[in-house]
């Protein structure tokens, strides 16, 4: 069952995406007692809830999809393979070859960033994916008895490895993330196309943990302030962060906006795959040419890659069409 409400968090959250990574290099470059870096600052750290969004999705989908249908794992996986794995093996491989072209990787990191997803920002999401989808035929079974018990020790399991338990990658680790996914499920087998009330709580939830958690972020940043618990608070943030996006999105009655949603979430995954190459082609061969500020190319980088994004849906839709007239 195709969800609207699910295809406008779909687009949001890969644009949300593609915004941090415009953001990050100049929040990684700029002084940091500038009012422009405190606005990148600003913009970075409140769309940190886009992958989780992401994982949320996932688990939405996956469960609405199966729902209470035994699930068939040969074909299960197959369409895994077939949908996240072949195209991150080739989208790795493009980066590849791109990165050794410029010189800035060497052939024996091939095996390494491969398996675990070095070799681009975004590549982590592909492993966390996997792991979900590996054990997702397991997580459906227990949820259908015990899906308040399953939200709560995810939320547990959520809470301890982003605060308690650090290891090298456990940003990559699906126990990291696994309560995201789980609220997707129940999110999905008890408010499908209904608001999570109360709205309005959320709201004040959210307005409240976003200020002190993205200030004391901030504060941390300048080496002003030990932000003990941040784990604890970025989980907290992208939880209700996710509950109120779903419920605005629940809330959308926008045609317009609609049409928008249709033109480009059939292709958020490649994009969400391909949106970095166009800003390392900028940032490692077209700004070396250039003396331009960081500022500068910020905004170049923002109009060239959006566009590119549009160019590249208004192509792909063109081409579905032909070949439906087909």
């Amino acid at each position: 069952m195709k969800l609207k409400e699910i295809s406008l968090m779909n687009v949001l959250m890969c644009f949300s995406v593609i915004t941090i990574h415009l953001t990050s290099n100049p929040v990684a470059l700029l002084r940091h007692d500038s009012f422009w870096y405190l606005v990148m600052f600003i913009i970075n750290k409140f769309l940190t809830f886009a992958v989780p969004a992401f994982v949320f999705l996932s688990g939405f989908k996956l469960y609405n999809k199966y729902n209470d249908n035994k699930i068939d794992l040969k074909n299960f996986y197959i369409g895994r393979v077939k949908k996240i794995i072949i195209p991150y093996l080739i989208a790795f491989l493009v980066y590849f070859l791109f990165y050794i072209f410029e010189n800035l990787i060497e052939w024996n990191d091939f095996f390494h960033s491969l398996l675990l997803g070095t070799l681009v920002a975004h590549f982590y999401y592909i492993l966390i994916a996997i792991q979900l989808y590996l054990i997702f035929p397991l997580l459906h079974i227990l949820f259908e008895k015990l899906d308040k018990i399953m939200l709560v020790l995810s939320f547990i399991s959520t809470i301890i490895f982003n605060q308690f338990v650090f290891f090298e990658y456990n940003d990559r680790f699906c126990g990291t993330y696994i309560f995201y996914f789980i609220l997707g499920m129940f999110v999905a087998k008890h408010y499908t196309k209904k608001e999570i009330r109360p709205f309005w709580g959320y709201v004040v939830g959210f307005v409240s943990i976003a200020l002190i958690h993205i200030y004391l972020c901030y504060k941390m940043s300048l080496d002003d302030y030990w932000y003990k618990y941040s784990g604890i608070g970025q989980v907290l943030y992208v939880s209700l962060s996710c509950v109120l996006i779903y419920n605005l999105c629940i809330k959308n009655k926008s045609k317009g906006l609609e049409k928008m949603i249709d033109f480009i979430n059939p292709h958020t995954f490649y994009i969400f795959l391909y949106h970095i190459l166009v800003m390392n082609i900028l940032q490692f061969v077209i700004y070396p040419h250039l003396n331009l500020s960081i500022k500068y190319q910020f905004t170049i980088s923002f109009i060239i890659v959006y566009f590119v994004i549009f160019i590249y849906c208004g192509i792909r839709n063109l081409k579905k069409k032909k070949e439906q007239s087909e």
